[in-house]
């Protein structure tokens, strides 16, 4: 909408309004004492005020689930068992863990080397009797929220490649996130007993981050990572 059109509107409001306002209270009500000339000036600014604030329109943005303090608090419980669980190699029994990506490389020989560029994930080996001849990857992570927003998909999986016997996993881009906070404007909260008023909720908690890495039971590994079994 032009800002040429809505001063329009604005002003045929104005005008319906005044004349509006003379046919019901007459003549007396607006030629009155300065407190009313005052309240009616101080209604057309909440009139035109609210009206505005309803035109404004949210574009680009993400809406995250929202999660309950109840829902946070069981994922804070199950992000303290979910290393243990993984590094004893039941990582399909995690609970609270989220399976993000995953790949297959083939492996030619029973070498893996484990180059990881990427600070924020922690990687785990798990050597299987019948894998043969290839490589899987898979990434997880545990939830990430801010203000009770859940923001786990906001975070991108790493680029991985091979090459020759090397695993190599890159870091992640930065990830920026801008919050906005909408409530309901001023005219539709300033008679309310206590306002609109916002919640901080929890802050933010950022996921934590893994790669487990299933191998042929006989490969030789080297460089990162943590071999469980």
């Amino acid at each position: 909408m032009s800002i040429v059109f809505l001063v329009f509107i604005i002003i045929l409001l104005m005008l319906s309004f005044g004349g509006f306002s003379n046919k019901l209270f007459g003549a007396r009500f607006m030629s009155g004492s300065g407190t009313t000339k005052i309240f009616a000036a101080y209604f057309m600014i909440l009139l035109v005020a609210g009206i505005l604030s309803l035109m404004v329109t949210v574009e680009d943005t993400f809406k995250g689930d929202y999660l309950t303090d109840k829902e946070i608090e069981e994922y804070d419980r199950l992000n303290g068992d979910i290393y243990h669980t993984i590094e004893s190699g039941k990582v399909d029994e995690a609970e609270g863990l989220i399976k993000k990506d995953s790949w297959e490389f083939s492996l030619k020989d029973q070498l893996l080397d484990v180059k990881n560029m990427n600070q924020n994930a922690q990687i785990f080996i798990e050597k299987v009797d019948s894998l043969e001849g290839k490589v899987e990857v898979t990434h997880y992570s545990t939830y990430s929220y801010l203000d009770n927003i859940d923001i786990t998909d906001r975070f991108p999986s790493p680029e991985i490649e091979m090459a020759d016997a090397t695993l190599k996993i890159f870091p992640i881009d930065p990830v920026t996130i801008k919050v906005v906070k909408f409530s309901n404007a001023f005219p539709f909260t300033q008679f309310s007993e206590y306002g609109e008023q916002n919640s901080n909720g929890y802050g933010m908690m950022q996921g934590m981050e893994f790669l487990y890495i299933r191998v042929p039971a006989d490969t030789e590994i080297s460089g990162d990572g943590q071999v469980i079994n």
